[in-house]
């Protein structure tokens, strides 16, 4: 009954290659009905602006294997060509929708009363409390037991005359059914929240359901990229035989999946899991220079209390991310000077073999460590180079510190530092050849600001390569108002594919914010450090 027929093979293997199904001019449920079948006995239809008669119409889809379309993306004329093509003479339709040429419409409410009496399967209802949830609830769906998914707060109307040869439900039966099997195990990727238009997530909800009636393992991810987290990883390398389609063109191209399903099979995971720095995690971390005290909690004490230290500040922050919080370190290994050293630079180089055992621990205990850079008078790029044998490591990000990076007449302490996106941008394409080259997860690069003019012409940053995940780290102390006036400049006009970090001091903070007032900062930061 149901059948996926993939478009590409691999030349060496003959295993069906990742593909992207994407939204078409029909929307994406019926371009998932394309792709995963090739008969049906009957389609269900629901009306794009009824989220519960789109879920109940999922849940008659799934228990009864066949495709669910929605009008509105779909229009009239597009359904009756996919009926057409599925040799379907009958349509259910959930919800109020218009006749569609050819077809005999059941029009239904869809209460379990009717699907029963409909179908001679017994639904157990259970509620949603919107269409937000609807991805995760049909994934979950066990194909043993036939579920009814509501949500009580919307309002289904039962369909009117729908035009000729419709009939009420109460009074027909529909055609013979039955489970059909695939001939390869498949496996679809959805991510309902990365869809780019709240009015698209009833279509999405409704191809997810397409891809679950035909009998595919649905993985719902938190964005569209199976590399986002530990989970998704997993999911990708226990099913590396199957066939593995991502349900829409928010995930990219078929090449990119397929790069970044490749990626997830062959690079290795960042602490606490998955090879993308964020959405996956939350970093708390502690900042400073080894052996140097006052330049940081960090330098209190070795490398192994230090991390023991970090993941017990990163415990506090559990109860208050949905992500993952794993412990960090940013260990400064230039460091600004009053004097100009040998070089005449105004900055004092830290020798990799002093670095090392910092970076040995955190890789062994499951800890990012991240290298600051505060340059003095030499750029950013000829110190980040300095350390690229540390930085070849999957478990290592950058920092870099304008505040530390002066002109040629300049000395420290008396003016901040700044520099412009130019040079982050030569920093960026570096680091991110340097992942490509050795095959590892994306990098941080952390840029600290604490005033709008420590990095000119921001908007001008490039985000444009994958590679690197690039945060910009408010560093602002003192009283609560004056660091929320310091966060509220610094997040103005910032692109969406920049995050954000926070800063907490313990001596020049006023007080110093507790995890859950750091937490309720808006949006909450994903990189928190402690000086």
């Amino acid at each position: 009954m149901n059948e996926h027929v993939p478009k590409e093979t691999d030349s060496e293997t003959g295993q069906p290659v990742p593909e992207v199904v994407g939204d078409g001019d029909g929307g994406i449920a019926l371009s998932a009905s394309q792709q995963f079948f090739g008969r049906a006995p009957f389609v269900v239809l629901a009306p794009e602006d009824d989220h519960d008669a789109i879920v109940r119409g999922a849940s008659l889809a799934v228990a009864t294997s066949v495709p669910l379309l929605v009008v509105g993306p779909a229009d009239e004329a597009s359904i009756a060509q996919e009926l057409g093509r599925l040799n379907a003479d009958t349509a259910v339709a959930v919800g109020s929708v218009p006749a569609i040429d050819g077809a005999d419409i059941l029009a239904i409410d869809g209460s379990p009363e009717q699907l029963s009496e409909l179908t001679g399967l017994t639904f157990r209802p259970e509620e949603l409390s919107d269409i937000s949830e609807a991805g995760a609830a049909l994934a979950a769906l066990d194909s043993s037991e036939h579920v009814l998914l509501t949500i009580p707060s919307a309002v289904v109307e039962p369909s009117e005359n729908t035009g000729d040869g419709s009939v009420a439900a109460t009074d027909a039966t529909l055609p013979s059914f039955g489970r059909g099997s695939q001939d390869t195990q498949v496996v679809v990727f959805t991510s309902p929240n990365g869809v780019p238009e709240p009015g698209e997530r009833a279509d999405h909800v409704a191809a997810t359901a397409v891809a679950k009636a035909a009998g595919a393992q649905v993985v719902v991810l938190p964005v569209p990229d199976p590399r986002v987290n530990r989970e998704s990883v997993d999911a990708v390398r226990e099913n590396a035989d199957a066939t593995i389609l991502a349900l829409g063109s928010h995930f990219g191209t078929s090449a990119q999946i397929r790069e970044r399903i490749d990626s997830a099979l062959n690079v290795a995971e960042l602490p606490g899991g998955g090879q993308l720095i964020y959405p996956g995690r939350r970093m708390i971390a502690l900042y400073g220079h080894p052996g140097v005290p006052a330049m940081g909690v960090l330098g209190e004490q070795g490398p192994e209390d230090a991390i023991a230290r970090a993941r017990e500040l990163a415990g506090l922050y559990e109860d208050y991310s949905g992500e993952a919080v794993i412990p960090a370190l940013e260990v400064i290994v230039t460091v600004a000077s009053v004097s100009p050293g040998a070089d005449n630079q105004y900055s004092n180089v830290s020798r990799v073999e002093d670095i090392r055992p910092w970076v040995d621990a955190a890789r062994d205990e499951g800890t990012y460590i991240v290298l600051d850079l505060q340059p003095g008078r030499t750029d950013f790029l000829t110190q980040a180079k300095l350390f690229e044998e540390l930085l070849a490591e999957p478990h290592v990000g950058l920092a870099l510190d304008p505040e530390w990076r002066l002109r040629p007449d300049q000395v420290h302490l008396r003016q901040v530092g700044q520099v412009d996106a130019s040079e982050v941008n030569e920093v960026i394409e570096w680091l991110a050849d340097l992942t490509a080259e050795h095959n590892l997860p994306q990098k941080l690069l952390v840029l600290h600001q604490f005033q709008t003019r420590m990095i000119t012409n921001r908007d001008q940053l490039d985000t444009s390569r994958e590679e690197v995940s690039l945060l910009i780290h408010a560093d602002g102390h003192g009283v609560p108002a004056q660091k929320m006036d310091t966060w509220n400049v610094l997040k103005q006009d910032l692109s969406d594919d920049i995050w954000l970090g926070w800063k907490n001091f313990y001596d020049e903070d006023s007080p110093t914010f507790t995890p859950a007032e750091t937490m309720y900062v808006e949006p909450a930061p994903w990189f928190v450090s402690y000086q």
